[in-house]
């Protein structure tokens, strides 16, 4: 689970902001937080703010950090790193950094970098409740503890200045507290930035495999008031053929994918009295189709779910349903973080007022600003989402076709 995020020099966010899942003393919905060694864990959060205020770029640092642990050690040398930077910051390093819990062990892993080099790194971890080193680096310095004394001869003989020691030390050495910290990037934290993701293979492969979890969609939906009856997914094994290539596409590359094996994967959904292929139902239902085997996962093994407008194509009334789920009904530790616009769900009555945070731009160099509901006086009772729609939480009032 997450406990802290910070970034910096990522879009639209120049200096370092910090999103902290760590409940306050507020008493509210008490029962409901996840503990751990004493603390207090909100399992949800909820990011509002205008547009082109910074809500995407929160998440978007998120996603850019998991992919460039997953796959640092595949980097070839001198190839350029993935960067946002803010766009008057260019020439300033991008930092990251992630305090996670993952296999009940506490982590804290960070790195700072530009465009061709990876310039700080190191993490932390606390085995007996005290945060200590596993390893730091500065530029091609990597300094180690004892206990992980191979680390440091891996990096004299492999390190590039463009990869980063805890994916090629994962790739390269079998320390199990390093494996789990780079498993918490690789499984625990599920990031959702847009629709196009493979998860209609994996949800068709689960439905096709699992009659509980076809069982489970399907009360889902009917809960939902759908009246859908079954749904057949359908995963084809085959060779593509030459006519589904597009005509100029080089011949080197026609024969290269015509001699690899595809999934094609068709989903049918069951009425009563007719059947209709996926493409036919509504965006609505094509993405709870998708996405709602993910989730029944990400709940039943305790991930983070990192979700960007996660209200797109939905009913409100859906959309909080699936967020209250995380909010009431978590026994897994699981955790759900969304960047919205659902003025519906901006209630007291479903979340906490730390676990309500807002973006927005600050006009002195365009740089986005975080801060939870928190940090505005706000009474338990209040009535958020008219003061939300009111700019009561905006340092810069918008008024929307003023003269």
């Amino acid at each position: 689970m997450l406990l802290e995020f910070t970034c910096s020099n990522v879009r639209s966010i120049r200096e370092s902001v910090k999103l902290d899942m760590r409940a306050n003393t507020d008493d509210a919905f008490e029962k409901y937080l996840i503990n751990f060694e004493g603390e207090r864990i909100n399992p949800i959060c909820a990011i509002y703010g205008t547009n082109a205020t910074g809500k995407t770029s929160v998440l978007t640092g998120m996603a850019i950090m998991q992919n460039m642990v997953i796959t640092s050690h595949m980097v070839q040398p001198g190839v350029p790193l993935p960067r946002m930077p803010h766009r008057l910051w260019r020439d300033k390093p991008t930092e990251y950094s992630m305090e996670f819990i993952w296999k009940k062990l506490r982590y804290i892993y960070s790195f700072t970098y530009d465009n061709q080099n990876i310039l700080k790194e190191s993490l932390h971890y606390a085995p007996n409740g005290r945060m200590g080193a596993i390893f730091t680096r500065e530029g091609s310095k990597v300094k180690v503890s004892e206990k992980f004394s191979r680390i440091e001869t891996l990096c004299k003989e492999k390190l590039h200045p463009n990869k980063l020691v805890l994916s090629l030390a994962v790739n390269n050495l079998n320390y199990e507290e390093l494996v789990n910290a780079f498993l918490f990037f690789k499984d625990g934290l599920v990031v959702l930035m847009n629709d196009n993701n493979n998860w209609l293979e994996y949800s068709a492969s689960k439905m096709g495999q699992d009659k509980a979890i076809k069982n489970m969609f399907l009360k889902f939906m009917k809960d939902t008031g759908s009246d859908i009856v079954d749904i057949k997914p359908i995963s084809e094994h085959r060779f593509m053929t030459a006519a589904e290539l597009p005509p100029d596409m080089p011949q080197s590359v026609k024969a290269m994918i015509l001699n690899q094996p595809v999934v094609k994967t068709t989903v049918k959904t069951e009425y009563k009295g007719f059947t209709l292929d996926l493409a036919e139902e509504s965006l609505g239902t094509q993405k709870l189709i998708k996405l709602m085997c993910p989730i029944m996962d990400i709940f039943q093994r305790g991930k983070t779910f990192v979700c960007d407008e996660i209200e797109s194509h939905l009913h409100p009334l859906i959309v909080r349903q699936l967020v209250n789920r995380f909010a009431r009904g978590n026994l897994n530790n699981a955790q759900i973080i969304c960047a919205t616009h659902d003025v519906e769900m901006l209630d007291l009555n479903l979340f906490r007022r730390d676990q309500i945070w807002f973006t927005d731009i600050n006009p002195d160099y365009h740089r986005t600003v975080l801060k939870s509901l928190t940090k505005f006086p706000c009474r338990k009772d209040e009535n958020v989402q008219k003061k939300y729609l009111e700019n009561k939480y905006l340092a810069v009032k918008r008024d929307v076709w003023a003269d």
